[in-house]
């Protein structure tokens, strides 16, 4: 009977588990059957342009789910997009740097960020959420000064084919989404230094005492949330053909929706790569129906900010338990 009891109690506790950890994607796959009844939605043209939409976002996401996973939180990335965009098209326009050029210097700006984010927490013993918005505000003043407020045109149109053009009939942006997701999840889980991510932000001081190195952990985060934001910036100014320091504005609170939706938790060392994937996706699906059905624009921002605390409360309520 106590054999039965034990057995029985862990196997409800590996479904619960396997419920907790997937339950995005079962929400997506209902959400997206639902969808399907509606005949602008479910056309190939739409679809594609769903996952066109999402990849870019979902890039960015990937990002801030490690800063995330260590248990911190990066507020930057709106004035890091905004940077990126503006400077991109001032290199390629106004100074006439090759393409390629103009990426490695905005990537390179971009970790740097990255570096200073992480040297103010984890040296300047700055709470992340305080340290990342300062930071955001300065890079908006120093892209403002830059841009004069104004958005850079001119961009060539081989840029462009990054956000609109397709490789077999596929979208190069989800292409780039999944390649990008791809390398993640085989850095995360099959390599040492992946996998540190989970255990500092699990527990920094057991961490510390496994002989983990968590500063430098905790400021390479940072760093890889500014590249991939980097890119996926690059992304979204290829879709406007435009340099925006405004780009990244309303992105911040999506980006933070899509990594709590797949799955990361607040407190850090939890999360999936793949759940970022469907988490993106699932709010892109969101938005997509309520166009087509023709709903005021500004409910999306009430939706979203209802599907956040949802998750958050079934978060914190699953910890207590």
């Amino acid at each position: 009977m106590n054999d039965y009891k034990v057995k029985s109690k862990k196997y409800s506790g590996g479904v619960k588990a396997l419920l907790s950890d997937w339950m995005i994607v079962f929400l997506f796959v209902v959400l997206f059957a639902l969808c399907c009844f509606n005949a602008n939605f479910r056309t190939t043209t739409n679809i594609m342009n769903v996952l066109r939409q999402a990849s870019f976002v979902a890039i960015i996401a990937m990002g801030e789910f490690f800063v995330i996973l260590i248990g911190e939180m990066d507020m930057s990335i709106s004035s890091t997009i905004g940077m990126v965009s503006i400077f991109f098209a001032g290199f390629s326009v106004k100074n006439g740097l090759p393409l390629g050029v103009a990426f490695i210097l905005v990537i390179l700006m971009s970790a740097l960020i990255g570096v200073v984010n992480g040297c103010l927490v984890v040296y300047g013993k700055m709470p992340s959420f305080i340290a990342t918005l300062v930071v955001m505000n300065m890079l908006k003043g120093i892209n403002y000064i830059y841009s004069d407020g104004l958005p850079i045109s001119g961009l060539s149109e081989t840029f462009g084919k990054l956000a609109l053009g397709k490789i077999a009939g596929i979208p190069i942006a989800v292409i780039l989404m999944l390649i990008v997701a791809v390398i993640l999840y085989f850095f995360t889980a099959h390599t040492a230094t992946g996998r540190s991510f989970f255990a500092v932000g699990g527990n920094k001081e057991a961490a510390k005492l496994s002989g983990l190195n968590v500063k430098y952990i905790s400021i390479l985060a940072f760093v890889i949330c500014g590249v991939l934001s980097a890119i996926g910036a690059l992304g979204l100014t290829s879709r406007t053909q435009s340099g925006n320091v405004s780009l990244g504005d309303e992105l911040l609170f999506d980006v933070m929706t899509i990594c709590v939706l797949g799955g990361t938790s607040l407190t850090g060392g939890k999360g999936r790569i793949a759940g970022i994937v469907v988490g993106a996706l699932f709010l892109q699906v969101i938005s997509n129906i309520m166009v087509l059905m023709g709903i005021n624009t500004y409910w999306q921002w009430v939706v979203k900010g209802i599907i956040l605390v949802v998750v958050v409360l079934i978060d914190s309520f699953s910890k207590k338990e």
